[in-house]
């Protein structure tokens, strides 16, 4: 009888401790996935960052390279003269010289305008991103709340 008292003694304790050993392995891999999200987060905080700076100087860019285009175009039409019909004979190889330059910085303007709305967007996904791993961090957060009481 002793034998079986001890036998089912120790046989409970392996049990009680095969539970609480369960709970501590699910709750320290609980712990190690947020962790790992934790760290994730800070990788797309780091990368929406990096993008948002470098969108900022880009923008910077973009606007100073407008003026120029402004600037080129303002000096194109000065060569115009409406009241004498155009642009006046002995200025006319000047204003297509700066007419074509005109016209190639417009492509150059339109190909920085497309570029930046690109980064703009990524930029925005990057942010979006790093919201929606935020939101799910602390979805898991309450859950684990919610499962130690």
């Amino acid at each position: 009888m002793k034998k079986i008292a001890f036998v089912l003694g120790t046989l409970a304790i392996v049990v009680v401790a095969g539970v609480a050993g369960g709970h501590i392995l699910e709750r320290n891999r609980l712990i190690a996935e947020m962790q790992a999200l934790r760290t994730a987060l800070d990788g797309t905080r780091f990368a929406a960052d990096s993008c948002k700076t470098a969108l900022s100087w880009e923008q910077d860019g973009f606007l100073a390279f407008d003026r120029r285009v402004d600037s080129l175009r303002t000096r194109m039409e000065s060569f115009q003269d409406p009241g004498r019909g155009g642009v006046p004979q002995e200025q006319y190889q000047e204003y297509l010289e700066s007419f074509e330059v005109y016209n190639d910085s417009v492509e150059v303007w339109q190909v920085r305008a497309d570029g930046l709305r690109d980064k703009e967007s990524a930029c925005r996904a990057l942010v979006e991103a790093h919201n929606i791993l935020g939101d799910s961090i602390r979805r898991r957060q309450e859950a684990m709340r919610e499962g130690d009481q």
